[in-house]
């Protein structure tokens, strides 16, 4: 699927490079999702575009982030977010602008979700009249996306954190949902360390005297820089409740331990003197006792409520 902003602020859909002609075409914007390796070739012969940032995004090398020539820049985005089942995933997002225009490369799902979520955004974006302020915004778009995502996780630690601190009510899925939290946070981490470094890069590089967003980029940074301050904050929220959590199970666990120990003990004593008595030797004086028997409930009964008072003295229950 192609999606095309023109000049005149129209835009339209196309299902392949086939729908297009190219000396038609006065767009400020093309998007592709789920591009092919044919659109990829289309763009190359009627854009002279370089792609290599694409084929080689996994690496962790610069040039896999960021990559620029005399006839473009290309940048790399990891956009982490929610599916509609509340799991975090991220995607990667690849920007190039070119004399052209502004090229837009990302899976149908990620567009889905940046649609529904920031549905003011992507309109303000189609009014937008020049080049430089959309290329602007996909910067501020990105910043903002990252503050949102970690606001989202920071109410729902804190949330946790209400339930298992201050109700102190937790279910037995808490250590699992503490470590899902915390992959989470860690992938907003590490998406928001290539996202600075990418931007710094750019910085530095020859298209922005092009396009003078130097000052932009330094408040994004400083925007990016806050939000890290809530992720760090996160990641010390998350190890306080996995440590308190740890806490409250060793001591269940003693608790349970103490009872089992209590219980033992009352039962052990009852079934060490009825095992005795069970023994049914020929010589045992005491089973011609007359009132053996009663005596003998009576010990297995003292024996067992004696150690119950002992332990509840000793606050083990």
């Amino acid at each position: 699927m192609i999606e095309i902003l023109l000049k005149n602020k129209q835009s339209f859909k196309a299902k392949s490079v086939d729908e297009l002609t190219v000396s038609e075409l006065d767009f400020q914007v093309m998007q592709f999702l789920d591009y092919s390796p044919s659109e990829l070739n289309w763009l190359e012969e009627n854009y002279q575009l370089d792609f290599t940032i694409l084929k080689h995004y996994e690496d962790i090398e610069i040039s896999s982030h960021f990559l620029e020539n005399e006839n473009q820049a290309a940048f790399h985005f990891s956009i982490p977010y929610f599916t509609n089942d509340k799991k975090m995933i991220e995607e990667p997002l690849f920007i190039i602008i070119s004399g052209a225009g502004l090229f837009l490369f990302s899976s149908s799902n990620l567009d889905r979700y940046i649609n529904e979520t920031y549905p003011s955004k992507i309109n303000s974006l189609r009014r937008l009249s020049n080049l430089k302020g959309i290329f602007k915004f996909q910067f501020e778009f990105i910043s903002d996306h990252f503050a949102d995502i970690t606001e989202y996780l920071s109410r729902k630690i804190k949330a946790l954190a209400n339930e298992i601190l201050i109700e102190k009510e937790f279910t037995s899925n808490v250590m699992d949902v503490i470590t899902q939290y915390n992959f989470n946070n860690l992938l907003i981490k590490e998406a928001m360390i290539e996202t600075r470094r990418v931007l710094r890069l750019y910085l530095k590089s020859d298209w922005e005297e092009k396009e003078e967003l130097k000052e932009d980029i330094k408040n994004e940074l400083n925007d990016l820089a806050a939000i890290s301050d809530y992720i760090q904050f996160n990641f010390d929220r998350l190890d306080d409740l996995k440590e308190n959590v740890s806490n409250k199970i060793d001591l269940e666990q003693n608790h349970i331990f103490k009872m089992l120990t209590v219980v033992t003990v009352c039962i052990s004593l009852p079934t060490f003197i009825a095992g005795v008595y069970g023994m049914n030797f020929v010589n045992m004086p005491e089973l011609k006792t007359e009132f053996g028997y009663p005596i003998v409930l009576i010990a297995m009964i003292c024996s067992a409520i004696l150690p119950f008072l002992y332990f509840k003295k000793k606050k083990w229950l």
